[in-house]
């Protein structure tokens, strides 16, 4: 009896603990709920980036308004859109907590968006069909590169308080 209500105490105190490092809106807490928020986004992204080059198809070219498109690079395209959406919204309620002007964080992500698909479209292009690197290892390659120089971005310019 004494120690597992000594043992649930410590557990109920960390457990206490893990939750304000959580919920606290900067440092620790900010960072955690980042990766989770990434993590997630990954997840979305990399799914929906499956299923389209599925669909297409990785030896396939598409032709869009007279240009042919390489599969990967339409695939990529729409799996960062539909990840930008749902990391924006879960980045500035949750991880981030801004309150700060939601149109100004919206063109800066679409600025962000913009670069960020265009230097990972080359490189999975480039790593694919030059490196001869799988495309679905392509792809996380450069999700892990993305996570990491946007935290910075976020932090320091987009959701900055």
């Amino acid at each position: 009896m004494c120690c597992s209500g000594l043992m649930y105490k410590m557990i109920k105190k960390m457990i206490e603990k893990i939750r304000g490092i959580i919920n606290d809106k900067g440092g620790m807490g900010k960072f955690i709920r980042y990766v989770f928020v990434g993590g997630s986004a990954v997840i979305v992204d990399f799914a929906v980036f499956e299923i389209i080059l599925l669909i297409l198809g990785k030896d396939n070219t598409v032709t869009i308004l007279s240009h042919a498109i390489k599969p990967e690079k339409i695939a990529n395209t729409a799996a960062v859109i539909i990840g930008f959406i749902y990391s924006f919204i879960l980045n500035r309620t949750w991880a981030f907590k801004s309150k700060s002007n939601a149109v100004r964080q919206i063109i800066l992500m679409i600025i962000l968006l913009a670069i960020n698909t265009f230097i990972s479209n080359e490189a999975i292009s480039f790593m694919g069909r030059v490196l001869n690197i799988p495309f679905t290892l392509a792809k996380p390659i450069m999700q892990v590169a993305v996570a990491v120089w946007n935290y910075f971005i976020y932090d320091k310019i987009i959701y900055r308080s």
